[in-house]
């Protein structure tokens, strides 16, 4: 049941009223049989992998609380470490790994046909976090098995997040609120907002960008167009999914974190990373880069822990030689950001150097995005030797098929969207904005509904 259907705004509709209607005792029952409902439909054999880290993480927990000595906690705490990593790397890095040590030993490998669980990544990370605090003391073990498999599959956030902390997550889940008005507006602003996002800019985005990335050798300038509209696709996409989730949540009165904040107008690349999936950005930070002694122990440590973060989030969205480079490469200038000192300093009007980082750090970022998308190494050479050899546009525009239609429809929608977002940030957007965007999403669905294509969330895969 994807979240950019109507499928879904029936099932989401029929969730809230229930759970508003429900006496205050029985929401969480709901809620939990709703989210195994939501996850079922995408898999009910792969509700069994979700309910074994709920069990394992659960068990785990209350062993670290109950343990007597440091090497029993230590135990709980490597046996759900150990047993959430291992699930990660059977379904998401099996044959990449086993290709990798083929390849190193001169032979072959045969890829096995393992099915990955959707949002696996999210919930097995948001799994380690609650043993993780539970072993640092952060919080206690929950004493309801029920309560915190609802934590784990809340459905708004259990495919792609954002990936939410216990302590923020579970007193709310824990109360179960009622949604005032507020949140119900607040909640069907970002739905709009959410699916403008996905089903206008990021689906209009996606024909041209995957023409582009499917020819062998495209012009110069067909290469950067590409690479242009997938920088608001994958945005948009990803963006749009989380508003959507937080507007889901908002319905029912529970609020989930921001999982980004205008990342594309950060003047460093450091500064990026603390607005684009914030939520994966704070866990690698207060779990891997923490742990390692972050900027506490000299640059040489911290160098380490910057380049290790980058390189497991790389990994982490995915089992490619591509995804590896393009963490290793945003580490690379988060430590040549280090070295030179460079920090983004928060002003309120932006002078001559504000707009020069700004363009070379957008640069550098949508450089990136040309690893991120390509399907191989081999592929990401090939489109950057193309991107620095010919140029020329009127060839290049044909390749991608970049119709006067279509772009003019990508500008107006991006246009709108800056501006709601400028508007949003001042509180005063107006009512008739939420109509046009109302229009926007139903076009789409009704172009979906006549059979012209529908795009998949990028980060479903991950």
């Amino acid at each position: 049941m994807s979240f950019d259907t109507p499928g879904y705004v029936l099932f989401l509709c029929t969730a809230a009223l229930l759970y508003r209607l429900c006496p205050r005792q029985l929401r969480r029952a709901l809620l939990l049989i709703s989210s195994i409902f939501f996850y079922a439909c995408w898999s009910l054999p792969l509700t069994l992998v979700i309910a074994s880290v709920v069990l394992l993480t659960y068990v785990c927990a209350h062993g670290i609380q109950r343990a007597k000595s440091g090497a029993g906690r230590k135990l709980g705490l490597a046996a759900a470490v150990s047993g959430c990593v291992g699930l990660l790397i059977w379904f998401k890095y099996f044959n990449f790994l086993a290709d990798a040590l083929a390849s190193l030993a001169g032979g072959s490998w045969t890829p096995w046909i393992i099915l990955l669980p959707v949002g696996c990544s999210f919930y097995t990370f948001q799994a380690m976090s609650y043993v993780i605090d539970v072993y640092r003391g952060r919080l206690p073990a929950v004493r309801h098995l029920g309560r915190y498999a609802l934590y784990i599959c809340f459905f708004p956030q259990l495919v792609a997040g954002p990936i939410e902390r216990a302590d923020a997550l579970l007193p709310q889940l824990t109360d179960a609120p009622d949604p005032t008005g507020e949140d119900t507006v607040r909640g069907l602003k970002l739905l709009l907002s959410g699916f403008f996002r996905k089903l206008v800019i990021a689906d209009l985005s996606a024909p041209i960008v995957n023409r582009v990335f499917a020819m062998a050798s495209p012009d110069g300038s067909a290469v950067f167009l590409g690479l242009l509209l997938f920088s608001f696709q994958i945005y948009c996409d990803f963006a749009g999914y989380s508003d959507i989730a937080r507007g889901s949540a908002l319905l029912m009165g529970i609020r989930l974190r921001r999982n980004f904040d205008r990342p594309y107008l950060a003047r460093t690349v450091r500064a990026f990373w603390r607005r684009w999936h914030m939520s994966l950005t704070a866990w690698f930070t207060d779990y891997v880069y923490i742990s390692l002694g972050g900027s506490r122990k000299g640059k040489g440590r911290q160098i380490a822990a910057t380049l290790t973060v980058f390189l497991l989030s790389g990994l982490w969205h995915g089992a490619n030689w591509t995804f590896v480079a393009w963490g290793l490469y945003h580490g690379l200038l988060c430590v040549l950001e280090i070295l030179l000192g460079r920090k983004e300093k928060e002003t309120d009007g932006w002078q001559l150097s504000d707009w020069i980082n700004w363009v070379v750090t957008g640069a550098l970022v949508l450089f990136s995005w040309l690893l991120f998308r390509a399907e191989s190494l081999g592929q990401a050479g090939s489109l950057l030797s193309c991107l620095f050899s010919r140029w020329d546009v009127q060839t290049g525009l044909a390749q991608a098929a970049l119709g006067w239609t279509e772009a003019a429809c990508l500008t107006l929608a991006l246009a709108q969207l800056s501006l709601l977002n400028r508007l949003s940030r001042r509180g005063k957007v107006p009512d008739i904005a939420y109509v046009f965007l109302t229009v926007c999403v139903l076009a789409a669905w009704f172009v979906r509904a006549a059979g012209h294509g529908a795009g998949v969330f990028i980060y479903f895969q991950f």
